[in-house]
């Protein structure tokens, strides 16, 4: 096979994936169509109200590795998670806590927080037993919740 039989062909396949991703889709009154998003993806979400996805990736990542740390120590200690005093069950979403029982809550660890974006006006990550919470300060209102991310 020679070299222009090649490129034809590979020129051919680019050409088909263009068409198929929708490169070549245009109505025909010249307007462009926008391309389609997912079904769920857009208006669902608030990053104001909840983890948005950089935190959400970094944040389980974090505390894996710190396991994986732990588990390779020759010493390694288990650490029992429990939730704080004041607390009898895990928080959920909508869940509001009393104002000095959130005063009590830990942050998260100050490696993971250079790491992560400045987080929203109002707001606070708080570890809560193996949970990890975003917290409105003014009203203690949990607006989102990273279950067991703590091992």
């Amino acid at each position: 096979m020679t070299m222009a039989p090649r490129l034809f062909v590979l020129s051919g396949l680019a050409a088909a994936v263009l068409l198929a991703v929708g490169g070549g889709a245009q109505p025909a009154s010249g307007q462009v169509m926008p391309p389609a998003q997912p079904a769920g993806i857009g208006a669902s979400i608030d990053d104001s109200t909840a983890f948005n996805s950089t935190e959400r990736w970094l944040i389980p990542y974090y505390f894996q590795r710190k396991h994986a740390d732990r588990a390779r120590a020759s010493r390694a200690k288990s650490v029992q998670r429990s939730l704080p005093a004041g607390i009898a069950t895990a928080p959920r979403k909508g869940d509001t806590l009393p104002l000095d029982v959130a005063a009590r809550l830990h942050n998260l660890p100050g490696p993971l927080l250079r790491d992560l974006p400045p987080a929203r006006p109002d707001t606070a990550r708080l570890v809560v037993g193996a949970d990890v919470i975003l917290l409105r300060r003014s009203s203690g209102e949990v607006l989102d919740v990273m279950a067991g991310v703590i091992n």
